[in-house]
């Protein structure tokens, strides 16, 4: 019978698991469909490399999502069973909120266990992989993403205006570069043909600049200075102008956590202070855990008893709330140990303390079955809320 009322929860659980991974991955997603939408339509790229870097972007959000919608199916799922008088008939039964944690945990674990091999090796690979691609695609595409007397300015800080493009596409007549990257000087090149030339040792590509000028002007200082050259070399910034995140994803992060470690291992070594390294490492570890302390703090509210009903609604509300919570109290340690205000452990390890050190307490609580009397107000508000809306509609014409 256990077996079988473990089966049901689960049952109970999983549907709106799946449904939150889906939703949340695709919200985070959004911007960046978005930018491949506009790579398809202004750049001419096949749809099948298109939806081959969606894919490798995909792992990124996993990390994020997974806890998420986790936390979001225990709300759901266990809210219905709450409703319907069903957790109350099992307490009758005997059964304690002890063994209603073992068939959550293990989803909990399960869940841990993919985030952790997610943060630790699929996400590292992934961001490798799209770096490949990006340089890929720009080696053979870069030319139609140039468009014909229109100052172009995919890449960041630099203006190229093309006057004609030559076929097959990798060569060009009448270039036109201002360049800002620099902010100490601003430079203006004029070239009569430009050859695109890909780099394959380093993964990068250059404009090959025949007869032309450039014209360099200092920022503290007036006037510019001329120089004539029959080839110039002008490296792009292909990662910036190509990527759908828009923006670099470089060193620890792609780092499987094996080679992190010898990372700073070997930072250590040399007298180095491997301080990124450090926060990457623990950030892995402690949102690896995430999962097992956000379930739990799920199921000790639904557990909790309550004056006012809880509603779909209201679980998803606090869903929010809590895992916002998280990431709040996440990104505030992972700032702090980026500015070594704190050291990395106790910085990174802040939410999963704290949200860990409540969820224990919620969970007594539960067990206790004592309410909180805090969240009975806060379910108050909530309903009175609702039946204002509710009202609100019924009068409107």
């Amino acid at each position: 019978m256990k077996r079988t009322l473990e089966r049901y929860i689960l049952s109970e659980i999983l549907p709106p698991f799946l449904i939150g991974l889906l939703a949340f991955t695709v919200i985070l997603l959004t911007a960046r469909i978005l930018r491949l939408v506009e790579l398809v339509v202004t750049r001419g790229l096949p749809l099948l490399r298109i939806m081959k870097l969606l894919g490798l972007i995909l792992p990124t959000f996993l990390e994020l999502t997974l806890p998420m919608a986790l936390l979001l199916g225990i709300f759901l799922g266990l809210t219905r069973l709450s409703n319907d008088q069903e957790i109350l008939a099992l307490k009758a039964s005997g059964i304690s909120p002890f063994y209603m944690l073992r068939p959550v945990g293990l989803l909990a674990v399960l869940v841990s266990l993919i985030t952790f091999l997610t943060a630790a090796w699929l996400r590292p690979h992934a961001l490798l992989a799209v770096k490949k691609e990006l340089y890929d695609i720009a080696k053979t595409h870069i030319a139609s993403g140039l468009k014909e007397r229109v100052f172009n300015d995919d890449f960041p800080n630099v203006l190229i205006y093309v006057e004609e493009l030559v076929p097959p596409g990798n060569s060009s007549q009448g270039v036109l570069i201002v360049d800002r990257r620099n902010p100490a000087r601003e430079m203006i090149i004029f070239a009569k043909v430009a050859l695109i030339l890909p780099d394959e040792e380093s993964k990068t590509v250059s404009l090959k600049l025949l007869d032309g000028m450039v014209y360099e002007r200092e920022r503290n200082r007036p006037g510019f200075s001329q120089t004539h050259f029959n080839i110039y070399h002008f490296k792009l910034d292909l990662e910036e102008a190509f990527s759908p995140t828009q923006k670099k994803e470089r060193g620890p992060r792609e780092m499987s956590l094996r080679r992190l470690v010898k990372t700073i291992f070997l930072k250590r070594e040399q007298g180095l202070q491997p301080n990124d390294e450090i926060v990457e490492y623990h950030q892995r570890l402690s949102l690896a855990l995430a999962p097992l302390v956000l379930s739990l703090l799920g199921l000790s509210f639904v557990l909790m008893p309550t004056r006012a009903r809880a509603t779909r609604s209201w679980g998803l509300s606090v869903c929010l709330f809590w895992f916002l919570a998280y990431y709040a109290l996440l990104s505030l340690g992972k700032a702090l140990a980026e500015r070594q205000i704190l050291p990395p452990a106790p910085a990174l390890w802040l939410p999963t303390v704290v949200l860990g050190l409540m969820a224990a307490h919620f969970f007594r609580k539960a067990v206790k079955e004592s309410p909180l009397r805090f969240l009975t107000q806060v379910e108050s508000l909530f309903s009175a809320w609702l039946r204002r809306l509710a009202g609100f509609k019924q009068r409107a014409p």
